[in-house]
């Protein structure tokens, strides 16, 4: 797995997790952010999360 297809599993589980809720989306979307996190080489899911998002606002300036 690359760093770009993590993030776009956490987006899609994210969304999924709003529209139709249950556990499962929500604990994928923390699975991968965890491995999105090893990856990069981050401390914590903090970090993680504030790297999320400034990958996708990198992509949606673009």
């Amino acid at each position: 797995m690359n760093e770009q297809f993590l993030i776009d599993q956490i987006i899609l589980y994210l969304g999924q997790h709003q529209r139709f809720g249950g556990t499962h989306n929500e604990i994928m979307a923390y699975k991968r952010l965890d491995q999105l996190r090893i990856m990069v080489g981050l401390k914590d899911a903090e970090e993680a999360t504030d790297y999320l998002i400034s990958r996708m606002e990198g992509v949606m300036a673009a």
